[in-house]
């Protein structure tokens, strides 16, 4: 299949990532680049450590391509996560390897972009490994969690729900055909299937649950002082038309429960800390390394100021 003749840029670059990192090398002795890939009819080993290709010294192994795989967004890992999928991932990476030794054919080390770039990237390195250096020691005790939690409970209380379904027609004559339809023994869905002129009739009116705030007014209203199970007396006017509005389920207000919150507080608590934790880092850098921005006014100290007076005073 042609999809998987060309593989999308984002891919490349995960490609391009891998072989950065390096991939497992193997010193064959073959002095020449010579790709031997496995045949596209052959099933896939399972075994991880499989060679699937050789490119002159390199081979390219089973978890090499998984891990390719393994970088994909869902969707894209489902649709090469098969025997056409693997080949063509490996070919990539063929591919990619045999630019890499072309590189090295062409000494684009010796190049001062690429000497610039690499030195770049080095210095984005240091950086994200300076900064996780500090950071590594930061945890959040269980204490911590269960005290945040009792304090701010308002942040996880679910407020009060209904759900309702309604038939949305726009004037009284409408309305009285669904009322006939209704009374006739019609479901309630069925008759907003056949005349609410909202997009919720393809599933029989419902408009799931939702609350206060997240409909009109006029709708609100009526809907959370129903009673579940009812269908409203008249019909509810509103911008849009005119409603009749059955109430199908109502839930009360809730606090979620610490266990389903944990994991969102231990994050949250984490960055509070990290975030606590970098800006004094930065405040101690900025003492040790004594940092200047050129043109910016710079505040006088107390001593300063003391110091201009007295030479004011002396002129």
């Amino acid at each position: 299949m042609k999809v998987f003749r060309t593989l999308s840029s984002a891919l490349l670059v995960l490609l391009l990532l891998v072989f950065a990192a390096g991939a497992e090398t193997a010193k064959t002795g073959d002095p020449a680049p010579e790709v031997k890939a496995a045949p596209s009819e052959a099933k896939a080993p399972a075994d991880p450590l499989t060679v699937m290709a050789r490119v002159g010294e390199t081979e390219i192994r089973l978890k090499d391509v998984r891990e390719i795989l393994g970088r994909l967004d869902p969707q894209r890992a489902a649709m090469y996560d098969n025997e056409m999928g693997h080949r063509a991932i490996l070919e990539e990476m063929v591919n990619m390897e045999l630019f890499l030794l072309l590189g090295r054919e062409l000494e684009v080390e010796k190049d001062p972009g690429f000497v610039e770039m690499l030195e770049s990237v080095k210095k984005d390195i240091i950086r994200r490994f300076a900064i996780d250096r500090v950071m590594k020691d930061v945890k959040v005790t269980p204490e911590e969690i269960a005290e945040f939690y009792e304090k701010n409970t308002e942040n996880f209380t679910v407020p009060e729900s209904v759900r309702a379904s309604h038939i949305l027609v726009s004037g009284d004559q409408e309305m009285e055909k669904v009322r006939e339809d209704l009374k006739a023994g019609m479901s309630f869905e069925d008759a907003a299937k056949k005349h609410s002129v909202c997009p919720s009739k393809e599933q029989g009116g419902d408009l799931g649950y939702f609350s206060k705030g997240q409909m009109v007014k006029e709708f609100e209203d009526a809907a959370f002082a129903m009673k579940v199970g009812d269908v409203s007396a008249e019909p509810v006017k509103t911008q849009f038309g005119l409603h009749l509005i059955k109430l199908v389920e109502k839930k009360d207000a809730s606090v979620r429960p610490l266990e389903e919150v944990k994991a969102e507080l231990v994050e949250a608590l984490e960055n509070d800390k990290k975030g606590k934790i970098y800006q004094d880092e930065l405040a101690r850098l900025r003492e040790k390394y004594k940092v200047e921005i050129v043109g910016e006014k710079k505040e006088e100290t107390k001593e300063e100021v003391k110091e201009e007076k007295a030479r004011e005073a002396g002129k």
